[in-house]
């Protein structure tokens, strides 16, 4: 049964960056020291984001916020995103980074359509460990690029992830990055 759970949630975790519309803005504070942008604030993590893109932390899809980028022209029918999914895993099976790690990787392969995985590294940051995956992969119609951070905090999993179309990388490769690097976890 837990494994099922596991399971879900990670089908969750890689369906993440399918949603594109029907977004609820947010109001954040405006961050001056991060040019013009905005910071989101809980007391377990915090995010900068632009403040040209939508922002929604209602919970749909089981995710604790989605970012989503403006539309960049009339033909444009996908919103290019960075996601957060939160889960607890007390009393799951996995516990270490390296396993969750496995099972997510394992977990891409399957169940999304001619994925690749372009790279799995292990970085510290702020004295955290954590793994970056990079996989690009077909949804329907759109050739998507995804890079995750994996990070387990006492018994947390957070699933930090952009998702962008492919001929979109130099775009949004930079700016996706430069949210998922602001992303913090308090001690």
């Amino acid at each position: 049964m837990k494994i099922s759970r596991l399971r879900i949630v990670g089908f969750v975790i890689v369906m993440i960056g399918l949603s594109s519309c029907g977004q609820k803005k947010q109001p954040s504070t405006p961050d001056k020291d991060f040019d013009g942008w905005k910071t989101f604030e809980t007391s377990d993590y915090s995010i900068r984001y632009p403040s040209t893109w939508d922002f929604d932390n209602s919970g749909r899809m089981g995710m604790a916020l989605q970012i989503f980028s403006p539309l960049t022209s009339a033909d444009d029918n996908f919103r290019d995103n960075v996601n957060l999914v939160i889960q607890d895993l007390s009393g799951q099976t996995v516990k270490t980074l390296d396993q969750y790690t496995q099972l997510s990787v394992s977990q891409i392969k399957a169940m999304m359509t001619d994925s690749e995985i372009l790279s799995s590294v292990r970085l510290i940051r702020d004295g955290k460990e954590f793994q970056m995956v990079a996989f690009k992969a077909v949804q329907g119609q759109f050739k998507l690029m995804f890079v995750q951070y994996y990070l387990i905090k006492e018994k947390m999993a957070y699933v930090l992830t952009l998702t962008f179309e492919a001929d979109k990388f130099d775009i949004y490769n930079e700016v996706g990055g430069k949210i998922l690097d602001s992303f913090k976890t308090k001690k």
